[in-house]
């Protein structure tokens, strides 16, 4: 009985357990449920938002140029009604040739002709002929019988309303006739007499112009004197029964004779625009399915709005909804791209899933990189290849800088894909963006040199030019028209884009460590010279520390090549890791050179301080010489949280004797934090197995093993390498590589026969030195 109450108890304990224990859900569940799945779906989202936008708005397949030769044909979607531009143009300006040019008449020619007109008068005061000056006489021809007549247009020293008349009607019949200068008209009218011309009267009412057309035989010109005297003397008609009076008016106005009408270029102008004005817009109709340009044609300017013609009138057909499908497709596929990407990150590169800051970064940079590529692409069609494949080939000899080679490779493909979805482009581009970034990411491991970057540069360029030539004798019509030369321009221009890509990421490399807070292997380089300021500094002032920097780098280096990490990474922060030191370089043993200890005057914790004071120390010089963030890791974590075991121990013995409970071991350790790199996790094995190198007495082989397999494996089980994914197996060959430098370091040496008779002179030399000094 009681073993059953035991065992009802125990199941109902159970069942009250799993009750209050929260049961997991679904996987996805649990996944979507995660902080890095809502910044991924955020930027997501930040992705979608803009890249949207700037491919509807900004993309599309609006990327022809003038004098381009078409690799297919544009087929019309729908039919349309356009302009035909030509034919309205053409009847525009038949409708501006059509038109007369203007002529005014000359007023002032007009005013002064009637008043020599009404001088003949004067000459009636005269009783003879001979009383007339003889020059005017001369002039027109003036006759006894020209007098006779003309006292008859004379009653009591006052011209007669006859004469008034016809001399009135003698003028206006005159300026019917369009007397025309040759060298006034517009070169594209013809010669003057023989088009037509319309005349603007002289006389009109107020506010009204009086217009007539002039046919060739009402015109004449200055020169043909003998057809202007025949036409004025038949305007002289009107002094009818006074036919000698005629004769002298006609000498009269051939003896002054100008042009009656003069070109009036502005009214001629404003006429004439006003009648094309009037000419209607002619149209063409384009049927659907029908070829709007075939292949191989050369588009022109005009040609270029025809087919933007053509998309606008097949958008403005589309309904509302078929609108939305259009976009939500685009966006679809946008997101899509967006969707892989994050994939790719979550699954191959933990760092930017683990650093929401990385992610953004990331995001900035694929949003920047396609708006380049949109906007280069539609400002330069002509160099279609090379505009769009920049900014691509930029961004992955970025990433291929701050990550890795595979994620470079991968991202370039995204890339890729969301460029050529932005502006509908062929797999040819395609193509064309990958060769330049496969062989960019191949051949960029690191950045050891400005040099290395150019040769990548010059080699993704040839790769992508090959690939161009390539697509391009495939695709495009060989037949038209120096179509050899602008495939091989194309091609040359890919070669200038590579360089062009990675001579602005060198241009750009401090911000972009600064923002992905890498180091360049350029930079590393930089920063082991020996004459750094502050390498100079530790081996002026602590030189101890400065010689024990130098074995741990040489130890790190082999050892991170060996596991496949960044040995000139490890070897950099190897020489950086010590600094702090410097300010108290006498408390530490390796500087010390022999003399007393200071720490013997001082208590365990008052060394403690000194000790781990190191490190906060380094931290703050390596702030004041503005090292890389990351290689102020290598300072801040190069003890980890390992404990200060000689102090401790120390503490331990003095508590002992005093009789008081025992310092805690968390008091006695560093604060951190645990290496977060391979890198750093090599640097702390090393700084510790060099200083026991250090102390033993006889460093064999089979010595050296033992305490390097001993510390790494007292490393291990502290859990000093817990957060840097480092495994046994990388352990192990780290291990191998400094068990094999230490070897060579702490190598025997063979030691040389010496004869006695040499070593007896050497003794009895000492002794008569040691004699002769005392």
């Amino acid at each position: 009985m009681a073993n059953g109450k035991s065992k009802s108890s125990t199941t109902a304990r159970r069942r009250d357990v799993r009750k209050s224990v929260p049961r997991p859900g679904p996987k996805w569940v649990q996944m979507l449920r995660r902080r890095e799945v809502g910044w991924a779906a955020l930027y997501i989202a930040m992705l979608l938002a803009v890249a949207g936008p700037v491919s509807l708005w900004l993309g599309g397949s609006m990327h022809h140029y003038p004098t381009e030769v078409l690799t297919k044909p544009i087929i019309v979607r729908i039919e349309f009604v356009r302009e035909d531009i030509q034919r309205t143009q053409q009847l525009r300006d038949a409708a501006r040739r059509n038109l007369p040019a203007y002529y005014f008449a000359d007023k002032a020619y007009r005013e002064s002709l009637t008043a020599r007109l009404h001088d003949l008068l004067t000459l009636t005061r005269y009783e003879t002929l001979d009383e007339v000056p003889t020059e005017y006489r001369e002039q027109v021809k003036l006759t006894e019988l020209v007098l006779h007549e003309l006292r008859g247009y004379v009653e009591n020293s006052v011209p007669t309303e006859q004469w008034k008349e016809d001399t009135h009607r003698f003028i206006q019949e005159l300026f019917e006739l369009a007397v025309l200068d040759p060298a006034e008209s517009h070169p594209n009218d013809g010669p003057v007499g023989t088009v037509p011309i319309t005349i603007v009267h002289p006389d009109p009412a107020p506010g009204k112009r009086i217009e007539q057309t002039l046919y060739e035989r009402r015109i004449l010109l200055l020169a043909d004197t003998k057809g202007l005297r025949g036409q004025i003397k038949t305007a002289t008609r009107f002094f009818y029964g006074k036919e000698h009076l005629r004769n002298s008016v006609v000498e009269l106005v051939m003896h002054q004779l100008q042009a009656t009408y003069h070109y009036d270029p502005k009214l001629t102008g404003i006429q004439r625009d006003e009648a094309a004005a009037r000419v209607e817009k002619q149209e063409l109709t384009y049927p659907a399915d029908s070829v709007l340009f075939p292949t191989g044609a050369e588009l022109t300017r005009d040609d270029i709005g025809l087919i933007q013609s053509e998309r606008r009138a097949y958008t403005d057909s589309l309904t509302q909804g078929q609108s939305l499908l259009v976009l939500l497709g685009r966006l679809g596929l946008i997101l899509l791209v967006g969707v892989g990407v994050w994939t790719y990150i979550f699954y191959y590169n933990d760092k930017i899933v683990r650093n929401p800051m990385r992610g953004l970064a990331i995001t900035s940079l694929v949003l920047l990189c396609q708006f380049m590529a949109v906007a280069l692409g539609r400002a330069y069609p002509q160099l279609l290849p090379a505009m769009t494949t920049l900014p691509v080939l930029m961004a992955a000899t970025v990433l291929v800088i701050v990550y890795d080679q595979r994620f470079a490779l991968a991202m370039g493909g995204f890339l890729g894909l969301l460029v050529l979805l932005s502006l509908d482009l062929s797999t040819e581009h395609m193509l064309v963006m990958m060769s330049g970034v496969g062989v960019s990411v191949a051949l960029l491991r690191e950045v050891r040199s400005r040099s290395k970057l150019v040769t990548v540069g010059l080699w993704s360029g040839v790769a992508m030019a090959a690939t161009v030539f390539l697509a391009s004798v495939t695709t495009h019509p060989l037949n038209a028209p120096n179509e050899l030369w602008r495939i091989t321009m194309d091609s040359a221009a890919m070669v200038v884009t590579g360089l062009l890509a990675v001579g602005i990421v060198q241009w750009g490399l401090p911000a972009i460590e600064k923002v992905f807070r890498v180091t360049t292997a350029m930079t590393l380089k930089e920063l082991n010279d020996a004459s750094h300021p502050l390498l100079q500094r530790l081996a002026q002032e602590a030189p101890g520390t400065y010689q024990h920097s130098l074995r741990i780098a040489d130890m790190s280096e082999a050892a991170a090549e060996t596991i496949g990490a960044d040995g000139l990474f490890c070897r950099v922060g190897a020489m950086y890791h010590d600094i702090g030191k410097i300010n108290k370089p006498m408390y530490f043993i390796e500087n010390q050179g022999g003399g007393p200890n200071r720490h013997d005057k001082l208590t365990p914790a008052m060394s403690l301080l000194i000790i781990v004071g190191h490190v906060k120390d380094g931290i703050e010089m390596a702030r004041e010489y503005a090292l890389p963030p990351t290689l102020r890791h290598f300072i801040e974590s190069h003890h980890g949280t390992t404990l200060v075991e000689y102090f401790y121990h120390a503490a331990k013995k003095q508590t002992e004797a005093q009789d008081k409970p025992e310092p805690s071991e968390f008091e006695f350790r560093y604060p951190g934090p645990k290496p977060q790199t391979k890198e750093a996790a090599i640097m702390l094995l090393c700084d510790c197995v060099e200083s026991a190198a250090r102390s033993l007495p006889e460093p064999t082989p089979v010595r050296l093993e033992q305490v390097v397999n001993a510390l790494a494996r007292k490393r291990l089980m502290d859990g000093q390498f817990d957060e840097c994914n480092l495994t046994l197996s990388e352990l192990h060959k780290i291990e191998e590589s400094i068990v094999k430098t230490l070897r060579a370091v702490y190598h025997g040496r063979i030691a040389y026969p010496s004869d006695k008779k040499d070593e007896q002179a050497e003794t009895a030399g000492a002794s008569s030195g040691t004699a002769a000094a005392s």
